[in-house]
């Protein structure tokens, strides 16, 4: 009989550390989902505030603009669902936004993107995106008047993945603390996603704001 109720017993405390698994899993997932959700609005709100201003002076870029905006909704909302995606899509999705953003300042703005992978490998989505419209916002949405510009550089080489971004600031933002909850929604995504994995350093001077991103992408690391 006691060694009856003892089986029972260790294979009840299998289940309920099964059941705690899979409810952690669920749960790390829900956070993850809840840092996505608070990327996607406030990029929509901005971009069509752009794409309005351009409407109003009847500008002849207002349907390229609205044709590119379609095509990144189409990847944040149908095909960043997944924990891990593409690198090619990520850089295709970078390059929509840089695109749709030089439509607006035209030759007001230097961007310089460089990007080189040497194979496919799969990725968190959508940090990229953040990093690169938190530049945009404090490199050029801000600026008061002196030529911005920003210097994006993304490289894969087998398992290493660096990603490096440099924003010119004006006198204003250097002396606030703007861009702290965008960056703090990053390192929680990375944290969750790539826990020991990863590296991730800001650096800011009285002229430019640097981001740089490494991490290991030797596995796709469980989120139970």
């Amino acid at each position: 009989l006691g060694a009856s109720t003892a089986v029972k017993l260790f294979q009840q405390g299998i289940a309920d550390q099964e059941r705690i698994s899979e409810l952690g899993k669920m749960s790390m997932q829900a956070q993850l989902e809840q840092l996505k959700n608070q990327i996607n609005p406030h990029f929509l709100f901005n971009t069509l505030n752009n794409i309005y201003s351009l409407s109003i002076v009847n500008s002849p870029i207002t349907s390229k603009s609205i044709a590119v905006l379609s095509e990144i909704l189409d990847c944040i909302l149908y095909r960043c669902s997944a924990t891990y995606v593409p690198i090619s899509q990520e850089i295709s999705l970078l390059e929509n936004y840089i695109t749709l953003e030089k439509l607006r300042y035209d030759e007001h703005l230097s961007v310089v993107f460089n990007h080189s992978i040497d194979h496919n490998k799969s990725i968190a989505p959508l940090i990229l995106l953040s990093l690169v419209e938190n530049a945009f916002k404090h490199g050029a949405g801000e600026d008061t008047g002196s030529s911005p510009n920003i210097q994006i550089d993304l490289k894969l080489q087998g398992d290493h993945f660096e990603f490096k971004i440099v924003n010119s600031i004006n006198k204003i933002d250097s002396e606030s603390g703007n861009g702290k909850i965008g960056l703090n929604n990053i390192i929680q995504q990375l944290d969750k996603i790539y826990p020991e994995h990863y590296t991730f350093d800001v650096t800011k001077t009285e002229k430019d704001f640097t981001a740089y991103l490494q991490i290991n992408l030797a596995t796709e690391y469980n989120l139970a």
